[in-house]
């Protein structure tokens, strides 16, 4: 039996142009003072690097670092020195081109502040506790943005995804029960 190993990266962090932290995402237990100190470094070895137009790799303290420039910010991806930095590159490709989508193309860090629940959400698409769960941006983007169950078209179940069967299941639900508690019976 073979085992199927999963892609893992250690963190995500997303800092501004003078290196502070917009957001972190770190899944190997490091300290908050180690989690500083990492920020730190990245911020140090990359700040000349533009990394606009191709992401960038390079090798910290047995790390792969790959990270790619937004307009004000950059984007940080850490794995083990074991993982495959082509596949990093294609989970920092795929946050990155998905939250450039979600922004229409503003990758700042006034925008990404103001619309950070929809960042989070991107990135809870892609990495799922450090492991690398989706590498196509159009689908994080649909999941991300899944409109409320009542916009879906009507449609036979047999054609609906599992989360818009599941979205629609719970709305029923949720009507179901506030019927029942104002009163009316549903026998």
């Amino acid at each position: 039996m073979t085992e199927v190993l999963v892609p893992f990266v250690n963190y995500l962090v997303v800092l501004d142009a003078e290196g502070d932290r917009l957001l972190a995402k770190y899944y190997d237990g490091r300290s908050k003072g180690d989690q500083s100190k990492n920020e730190s470094t990245l911020f140090k070895k990359t700040k000349t690097v533009s990394a606009k137009t191709e992401a960038e790799v390079l090798m910290m303290e047995n790390e792969i670092v790959v990270f790619k420039a937004g307009a004000e910010c950059k984007f940080f991806i850490g794995g083990p020195t074991e993982e495959n930095e082509l596949i990093l590159l294609a989970g920092l490709d795929v946050i990155f081109e998905a939250v450039s989508s979600l922004l229409k193309g503003q990758v700042d860090k006034r925008t990404m502040l103001d619309n950070l629940e929809l960042v989070l959400l991107t990135i809870d698409e892609v990495l799922d506790h450090g492991q690398i769960m989706e590498l196509e941006s159009g689908a994080v983007v649909s999941r991300v943005l899944m409109k409320h169950s009542d916009s879906l078209p009507q449609q036979a179940i047999g054609d609906l995804t599992i989360s818009q069967a599941i979205s629609l299941a719970r709305v029923q639900l949720v009507k179901s029960l506030a019927s029942n508690g104002r009163g009316e019976s549903g026998y």
